[in-house]
């Protein structure tokens, strides 16, 4: 991802409704799954970008290690300023290095669409064989294919998934399923509208785009993060989202 891109990430994602609305969500299922706030825990950010999601799983989950790497020097930067007891450290994804021996809980969201699930799978496999068991991994990753768009572009998104893709994806790492869905549903027709003239006529000049990332009016804002907020209530008390704009996924070590 562009220098720029993690610079406006770093300024936006404590506020913005969808980052806002992803914490969430991550928030809730590790209190469903029933993780205490126990400092034996041990977690890790892969691809922790620029720390916002980091802070997140301190707060809620007071972890004895709190590690997060990220193959951007920029990003880390961010997320040491955020986070500043953390393990933080340059690594891919691909081939991801451990600091420690086993964990607890592993998040990665919106990181294994960069390379591609085929390229990613081996890394991924590699932090699942350090999971204990019972230890979980939450995946948050873009939707759909034909979504794709000069944000994909500039974020260097390579992949877009379906939800029955993903759950592939958990069954390929050895975990079982504890949760599949899209997410972003009651929004989903705007930011396909929104989308689509660069759908239609991508840019011409790859390398010179910029995302859609931008706080909206504080009024629009609160009103999206409620709606985030009422579908995160449906989808913790069972519901499952038939589209959205992202899949999240929760796999368990078995």
């Amino acid at each position: 991802m562009n220098r720029a891109e993690f610079d406006l990430m770093a300024a936006v994602e404590r506020e913005h409704w969808w980052y806002w609305g992803l914490r969430d969500l991550i928030a809730r299922s590790l209190r469903r799954l029933g993780l205490p706030g126990d400092r034996t825990l041990s977690v890790l950010d892969a691809g922790c970008g620029t720390g916002e999601n980091l802070r997140l799983l301190n707060e809620v989950l007071a972890p004895q290690y709190l590690g997060g790497f990220d193959l951007s020097p920029r990003a880390l930067e961010h997320a040491a300023r955020k986070n500043p007891g953390a393990d933080l450290y340059q690594g891919d994804i691909r081939h991801p290095e451990l600091h420690v021996a086993e964990l607890d809980v592993i998040t990665s969201c919106d990181v294994l669409d960069v390379p591609g699930a085929d390229s990613a799978l081996p890394g991924l496999k590699r932090l699942v064989s350090a999971l204990r068991p019972g230890g979980l991994l939450l995946l948050n990753l873009p939707a759909f294919a034909w979504l794709r768009s000069r944000h994909d572009l500039a974020v260097h998104s390579r992949q877009r998934f379906t939800d029955r893709a993903v759950r592939q994806l958990l069954h390929d790492a050895a975990l079982s399923v504890e949760l599949v869905t899209y997410r972003v549903w009651a929004v989903f027709p705007l930011i396909v509208l929104a989308r689509l003239p660069s759908i239609i006529w991508p840019p011409s000049d790859p390398a010179a785009v910029h995302s859609d990332v931008a706080v909206p009016l504080a009024g629009a804002n609160t009103l999206l993060r409620w709606l985030l907020s009422a579908e995160n209530s449906a989808v913790d008390a069972g519901l499952r989202l038939p589209w959205g704009s992202s899949v999240f996924a929760i796999g368990r070590k078995i």
